[in-house]
């Protein structure tokens, strides 16, 4: 028994461990997966990102992580981060484009309204 207790408080720890770095391993295949796929995503899809990024945050909060840990989960939360800007300027972008193209039709369906 006495041989064995070193090996169980080991399996212990190892576990204990275990979940924290899951949730960096969720969060590094998050990052890969909305730098690699997110061209082609839907709004839907960016809605669904969003809420998952959020819950990894959620689950990162839950442990305590080495300095080095923490510099790396920054890291990728920050290419994350600005993947999430990248779209949203784009989606600005976009909506500006429009909105100057509609501003056009109603100053010429105004002129048009005036002329006649």
């Amino acid at each position: 028994m006495k041989r064995f207790l070193p090996l169980m408080l080991l399996s212990l720890l190892l576990a204990a461990c275990h979940p924290a770095q899951t949730a960096m391993d969720d969060l590094q295949k998050f990052t890969d997966r909305i730098e690699q796929k997110s061209d082609r995503w839907s709004d839907a899809d960016w809605d669904d990102a969003a809420m998952h990024y959020s819950e990894i945050c959620q689950t990162l909060d839950r442990y305590d992580y080495t300095d080095e840990q923490i510099r790396e989960i920054g890291r990728l939360k920050g290419r994350c981060l600005a993947q999430f800007a990248k779209h949203s300027f784009d989606e600005s972008t976009k909506g500006l484009h429009d909105s100057f193209i509609e501003l056009g039709g109603a100053i010429e369906g105004l002129l048009d309204g005036l002329g006649k």
